[in-house]
């Protein structure tokens, strides 16, 4: 792996390349010796050729490991499976909408049944009536919060009493 840019202190054209072990060493552009700043170096003529022929003697990349086939099975198998699952996911949303369209006619015919004062034909109706639940009428213990109010309003109208009185 190799790039070419300006040097950063002189601005010399370098190539910049990568070593076995991983680190990065500056050369300058176009030759095997390594860079130093200030020093300008000739263009070696074989590098450029070296650089060519090594490009058309590369063989592709592309080696057949026999994967491919798999691979297209595989991809085959996967469209299969993306197709019942869309598939699957259309029924499901179209039952949905279906009872969801049911439930909007009971609920519209019931408020039609309201509106018309048929009681009688719904029983759930029935029950409600027949049911009161008002939380109004509920029995609720007293604690002795409501106690102490009640004797300090006594306690002022007493007090309101006796001041108007005398």
């Amino acid at each position: 792996m190799a790039y070419i840019r300006p040097c950063n202190k002189c601005s010399q054209r370098i190539s910049m390349r990568e070593m076995r072990a991983g680190q990065w060493v500056a050369f300058d552009a176009s030759t095997d010796k390594p860079h130093k700043c200030g020093k300008k170096n000739k263009e070696d003529p074989n590098i450029k050729e070296l650089a060519k022929q090594k490009n058309k003697d590369q063989e592709p990349d592309n080696i057949d490991l026999g994967y491919e086939l798999e691979i297209d099975k595989d991809i085959e198998v996967l469209e299969k499976r993306l197709e019942n699952i869309k598939r699957e996911q259309e029924e499901k949303r179209k039952i949905e909408k279906e009872e969801r369209l049911r439930n909007i006619k009971i609920e519209q015919e019931k408020i039609i049944q309201k509106q018309n004062h048929n009681v009688e034909s719904v029983p759930e109706q029935k029950e409600i009536i027949s049911k009161p639940n008002y939380p109004i009428y509920e029995k609720k213990s007293k604690g002795w919060e409501f106690y102490f109010w009640i004797a300090v309003v006594a306690i002022n109208l007493f007090a309101l009493a006796r001041c108007t009185s005398g």
